[in-house]
């Protein structure tokens, strides 16, 4: 009892911290230990004394948001859902979402479609706002894309997209924005919350409605329906759950069918890809540019394919490779960027994104030319972890370590990272 009072004690100290800090506006909702099945659903995540307010849009956030999508290049257009340039005349801000993660003190990170199986029943949570709102940018009236705002250096900034076309997002649901702004309940709108890894904070919709706190899923795959199934807390862990196992039993079919296919072989398809990406780039503004580390657009003249990193995580404490590869993109024996490659289960390989992670500083690694792939514990990081082959044995090279600011400076066996894991 001790410790779940301690944890309380630290969430409502980190909150009230925020709150004079930075003086936001924000919504927060307390955690309760379920006792029993007779706990009424609603005490797992209360919303009852929630505080109602919202991000006010000011005069200066709506030009900063406004003249960030109206200065897109045209090469990105379908990225953000815009179909045509006279979209961007009229533009002005909507109704922000607040955006939440349920959190549990055991679990690494936020409660999502993967974790989730690891809690028992009746476990504490809490859903804690993130300093991150989903916003609408509205055309005429009508909606063209959510944007985040979020708390940057104490201050409101503009962070980048939401759901935005079919490079980022299922097909079915780029035009989510149009259908939340259909949704017959909008006006009864708190917040919003992702069960993806790597969501948007869009997977579910929090309202007030009759005096109890309503989960409505905003799409579903299996009945193609947007904004219909409604849960209490409870229902809505429950169903988190169901779909962690089916989960669990896809990424096992999955990873068992990739496990040796870990060699990228650069075919003439994934050479595509790196030339594709590089003309994209080329046609990008000089901020896009300089947000890759790319110094001049002849860079992007002559690239080729570099060496694939394949990207693997920890499953059952074994090193699982996740069928995915960073490809890095070079010009002239340099690294500019990379992109994403994944083997998908017909054999095709399909490209899932592009980055400037860690590419400068890759750069300089002494070690690089002994990088037998990455390791990543959390979901939302890149790499947390380079795995190099150095005296025959596999060491694991952490990225950065936040005690001693170094990069690729501290490394551990594959034991010690079980180790650490566990603690």
């Amino acid at each position: 009892m001790k410790k779940v009072t301690s944890f309380k004690l630290q969430v409502i100290n980190k909150t009230l911290s925020v709150l004079w800090s930075y003086g936001l506006m924000v919504l927060f909702l307390c955690a309760f230990t379920v006792a029993s099945a007779q706990v009424d659903e609603t005490r797992i995540l209360d919303s009852a004394t929630i505080q109602r307010n919202e991000l006010k849009i000011t005069p200066e956030l709506e030009e900063m948001v406004v003249t960030k999508i109206k200065n897109l290049p045209e090469s990105k257009y379908s990225d953000y859902g815009i179909t045509d340039k006279e979209q961007l005349v009229n533009l002005h801000l909507g109704k922000p979402i607040p955006w939440y993660q349920i959190m549990n003190e055991n679990l690494l990170g936020p409660v999502n479609a993967l974790n989730v199986s690891r809690l028992a029943d009746g476990e504490t949570l809490s859903l804690i706002f993130t300093d991150r709102w989903n916003v609408p940018v509205m055309s005429a009236g009508e909606p063209l894309v959510f944007v985040f705002v979020g708390i940057t250096d104490r201050e409101y900034t503009f962070l980048g997209t939401g759901y935005m076309g079919t490079r980022n997002s299922h097909p079915k649901v780029e035009n989510t924005i149009e259908h939340i702004y259909n949704y017959e309940h909008k006006d009864l709108l708190m917040g919003s919350f992702e069960a993806a890894p790597l969501g948007n904070g869009l997977d579910f919709l929090m309202i007030r409605k009759e005096n109890k706190d309503v989960f409505v899923e905003v799409y579903n795959e299996t009945t193609d329906e947007y904004c219909k199934n409604e849960y209490g807390s409870c229902e809505l862990m429950k169903l988190l759950k169901e779909r962690a196992t089916k989960l669990k039993e896809f990424r096992s079919r999955y990873y068992a069918y990739v496990a040796n296919k870990t060699e990228l072989i650069i075919t003439p398809e994934i050479k595509k890809m790196v030339i594709n990406e590089a003309s994209r780039l080329r046609n990008s503004s000089d901020n896009d540019l300089n947000h890759y580390g790319i110094k001049n657009r002849a860079q992007l003249e002559n690239v080729y394919p570099g060496k694939p990193i394949p990207q693997y995580i920890i499953e059952n404490e074994d090193l699982t490779f996740t069928g995915e590869w960073d490809v890095f993109v070079m010009s002239a024996g340099e690294h500019l960027f990379l992109i994403k490659v994944k083997l998908e289960g017909d054999g095709q390989y399909r490209w899932v994104g592009t980055s400037p992670f860690m590419v400068e500083t890759i750069q300089n690694y002494e070690h690089k030319d002994l990088i037998m792939g990455s390791l990543k514990i959390n979901p939302r990081s890149g790499w947390d972890y380079l795995i190099i082959r150095k005296d025959n044995k596999d060491i694991f090279v952490k990225t950065y370590d936040e005690s001693t600011r170094e990069f690729f400076k501290t490394e551990y066996s594959f034991s010690d990272i079980i180790n650490l894991l566990k603690k």
